[in-house]
């Protein structure tokens, strides 16, 4: 029924509408060969603060060889309707399954993410009316496109299948992997065409030109286009790039290559194409020279050169404004949109279905549209309390900055699970391209009201810049001969997360848990001395001042280095944005003052996004390598 529901509303609009009659996909499991698995360091920023965490990944090839049993209707006219079957299936690629962030508790792995890191291979099988009806002779091509499209729209990067393991410790925001860079594809020179022969002995020397794509991009926009080189069989575009966003470095680099013909009735000759994944690219250096094949398989003796160029991004916004950044088909920046969550939706729980409309650039000729998923009310699903979990990537010309796009949100209420009218909008809000400029390390995460029924909606919102791998190290070269004080025009933080915009919030804090605390060794016939831990938490504001007139004491948990509290306090009128938990650890010592362990601060405002928190225990400015968890909900 998914994959039912998922391609039948794109099937209905074709010139000719299909619909599912029967859909059986068989009993061959899927075979996987060639695995690998490795760790990855990953690197993400958490509003402006660069933070590394380690995964592991299962790179895998994935191959199915269907016996499926598919019937599919097709409407030629309102009177005229054939039916025909798809008997095999066969999909091909190679997937990637990450599992990250890595945690210190069962089940260890807080999320697992999904996907293929290239469009797989995909062949359908025909059966009946398909092959004796003229006008279906589209069908085949069509509906490949259509499954490869919608595959795409999910499981092809950018896009992966996002799964919580742990719902204790999940939070996208740390799960999220931001893109590797931008990437300058360039078709510097092909050779080895050759003149055709046509009729009446006349000679056809080749129009030459390239499509250019990346990964599953063709799905979201056209492929890059060079010019056309006319007669010409060593055409060149030296000249000429197209920028794409990088996602993975093990994504493929497509180049179609074609002849161009006049009219309609003379359609474009393939002349052929070629492959080579990012990776291997720069194994040479960023320049190869790549054989073309037909249908993948027969060499054609013609060759294009192939180069890249890798960007970085930046938190430095210098290439928003520089003129190296105004090319034509040149990207200057990115604008990141994350989309976590919304709270308390007004509406009844199980009429609840909503989603959020995200579009950049209203109203303008740059206008970009994207929509989350729907939630609603479903075992497992909190209506109410929705998870979207979804990320949008818009690529910046400078053409786009001539007036302030800015980013507005809108949550929806659709039609409900019960089949109950939907509420339509709930609320709308908008976040201007100056107060991306403004935010910190142009970065804005943010819990805001939406609406005037009482709904938040979470959401992350990062601008950057690019850097050539010379920028980027002219960069780091002046940033370490700064003395470390703040430039006049830099703005710090209010706090690291950034913005739960509330005031005398009520909330209840939990010591959970604790671990890592050391057994100390004593001398020979002595008993080793297991600790006994307790805690003395007190709320504090953001100048230090505390809060609450007394601690807060925890109980103290005997001979035990993984000690568990599982004890709360209720506290009111706190402020997130400012105040933070401040939890001292002791070792109780019946004879004689408890010895101090350590100290950890937590950022209310972060506690409360994540609701589940541990932190290190520090000395000073020493590590202790032992850990305290908290857990914070509004009430």
């Amino acid at each position: 029924n998914t994959i039912k529901d998922t391609l039948e509303p794109t099937l209905k609009d074709l010139k000719v509408p299909l619909h599912f009659v029967k859909l059986d996909l068989g009993d061959v499991p899927i075979r996987t060969t060639n695995m690998l698995i490795h760790r990855v360091d990953l690197e993400s920023s958490n509003d402006g603060a660069n933070t590394k965490q380690t995964g592991i990944q299962i790179d895998v090839d994935v191959e199915w060889d269907g016996n499926c049993d598919i019937m599919i209707q097709a409407t030629l006219t309102k009177s005229a309707k054939v039916i025909f079957g798809v008997k095999a299936i066969k999909l091909s690629g190679r997937m990637h399954i990450l599992l990250s962030p890595l945690t210190t508790e069962l089940p260890v792995i807080s999320a697992v993410q999904y996907g293929f890191t290239n469009p797989p291979n995909i062949q359908l099988e025909f059966t009946g009316a398909v092959k004796t009806v003229t006008s279906l002779s589209f069908v085949q091509s069509a509906l490949v496109g259509v499954i490869q499209s919608s595959l795409a729209s999910m499981l092809v990067l950018p896009n992966r299948m996002v799964m919580p393991i742990d719902l204790g410790s999940y939070d996208y925001l740390d799960t999220y992997q931001p893109p590797v860079g931008m990437i300058r594809l360039t078709a510097v020179s092909g050779r080895g065409f050759k003149v055709a022969k046509k009729v009446r002995l006349l000679k056809d020397v080749p129009d030459v030109y390239c499509k250019i794509s990346l990964g599953a991009s063709k799905a979201v926009r056209p492929p890059f286009r060079t010019s056309t080189k006319k007669n010409n069989l060593t055409p060149s575009w030296r000249d000429e790039s197209g920028d794409f966003i990088l996602y993975d470095m093990d994504q493929k680099i497509y180049v179609e290559v074609f002849d161009e013909d006049k009219g309609p009735l003379d359609p474009d000759d393939e002349l052929g194409e070629a492959r080579i994944s990012v990776r291997d690219l720069f194994r040479n250096d960023g320049i190869c020279e790549l054989e073309l094949e037909l249908e993948g398989k027969d060499k054609t003796g013609c060759y294009i050169t192939l180069s890249a160029e890798l960007f970085h991004l930046s938190e430095q916004l210098q290439s928003l404004s520089s003129f190296t950044y105004e090319g034509k088909n040149q990207l200057c920046g990115l604008a990141t949109i994350i989309v976590t969550k919304a709270f308390d939706i007004p509406v009844p729980k199980v009429d609840a279905a909503t989603f959020v409309k995200v579009v950049y650039g209203e109203s303008s000729k740059h206008e970009k549209t994207f929509y989350t998923g729907t939630v609603m009310d479903y075992p497992g699903y909190d209506a109410l309390n929705p998870m979207y979990d979804s990320v949008f990537h818009v690529p910046i010309t400078s053409a786009m900055l001539q007036r302030d796009n800015g980013i507005v949100f809108t949550l929806i209420d659709g039609e409900g699970a019960n089949g109950t009218t939907g509420h339509g909008e709930l609320g709308k809000m908008t976040v201007t391209h100056e107060s991306l400029l403004r935010a910190y390390k142009h970065t804005m995460t943010e819990t805001r009201l939406i609406g005037n029924g009482g709904a938040k909606l979470e959401f992350r919102v990062i601008l950057s810049g690019m850097q050539s791998e010379t920028e980027k190290l002219q960069s780091a070269a002046a940033g370490s001969t700064r003395t470390g004080s703040p430039q006049a025009n830099d703005t710090l933080p209010s706090s690291l997360y950034g913005g739960i915009v509330e005031s005398n919030v009520n909330i209840r804090v939990t010591a959970l848990r604790g671990r890592g605390f050391q057994i100390q060794e004593r001398r020979i016939g002595k008993k080793d001395d297991v600790p006994d831990v307790y805690c003395n938490i007190r709320l504090n504001s953001g100048d230090h001042q505390q809060l609450q007139p007394s601690c807060w004491k925890t109980s103290t948990i005997k001979d035990d280095t993984m000690p568990q509290w599982k004890e709360s306090k209720e506290f009111s009128n706190i402020n997130p944005s400012s105040d933070f938990v401040c939890v001292d650890v002791y070792e109780e010592n019946s004879k004689g003052k408890d010895e101090w362990l350590g100290i950890a601060e937590f950022s209310l405002e972060k506690l409360l996004r994540k609701r589940l928190l541990e932190m290190e225990l520090r000395n000073g400015s020493t590590l202790t390598k032992s850990y305290v968890t908290l857990v914070c909900i509004r009430l």
